[in-house]
């Protein structure tokens, strides 16, 4: 069997001086090696994170808001909730569709990062219109507003939310600067269904209880 290459440094010394150190010559096969990788500022694809999706929800955890205004919208958001699950799923209302459906929130959506840098969205309910507000929606955005320079973890106290901040050495503030634009996490989010835009959307034929679409097989005048 073939002998495998093997780096190695050759050590160089002056003979007539018997005081010199060692010199590490770097062979020439070792520096042809050197030529064969990448810029390392590409990242090696290990530590580097890329969000596939983003949960939308109050945070479970300590968290820290964005306080760029960059990262929060008004919107319209429907809570779906099906009957013997726990998950729910959250859809904006698109323009056409804002005040159509009753059961729909104005919000504030805002931008939350736990520890290590998982970011959320969060909506924070307002009252619609000259609505009355309520306590525990109150309590909430104080918390948000709190978590723009603390962390700070939510704790649910009769009908409203108190926050607990964390110990001194919790976590360093966070790097918001690492995190996509607004408009890319709201895609991650919501993803291609989570908005809907008009009345043919199957949430919304649901809430408005329209009649099911036609199959393509079906026939308009009713002749097999």
């Amino acid at each position: 069997m073939a002998d495998k290459p093997i780096l190695r440094a050759v050590a160089e010394t002056d003979p007539g001086d018997s005081s010199a150190e060692p010199k590490t010559v770097t062979p020439a096969d070792a520096k042809d090696l050197e030529g064969l990788w990448l810029d390392p500022s590409l990242g090696d694809g290990l530590v580097d994170t890329h969000l596939q999706s983003i949960a939308v929800g109050k945070p479970k955890d300590f968290f820290r808001v964005n306080p760029d205004t960059a990262y929060r919208r008004r919107a319209e958001i429907y809570v779906h909730k099906v009957e013997g699950l726990i998950d729910e799923q959250n859809f904006i209302m698109g323009p056409a569709m804002q005040g159509r459906i009753e059961e729909a929130q104005h919000c504030t959506l805002v931008t939350v990062v736990y520890r290590d840098g998982t970011p959320r969205l969060w909506a924070l309910k307002l009252p619609k219109g000259s609505g009355r507000d309520n306590e525990a929606w109150v309590t909430a955005r104080s918390a948000a507003r709190a978590a723009m320079s603390k962390w700070v973890k939510l704790v649910w106290v009769g009908r409203a939310y108190q926050t607990r901040e964390a110990q001194p050495g919790y976590a360093p503030d966070p790097d918001f600067s690492k995190l996509p634009p607004f408009d890319e996490l709201v895609k991650l989010a919501f993803g291609e269904h989570g908005i809907i835009r008009d009345e043919k959307h199957p949430i919304a034929r649901d809430l408005l209880g329209a009649a099911p679409p036609k199959s393509s097989g079906d026939d308009d005048d009713g002749l097999s």
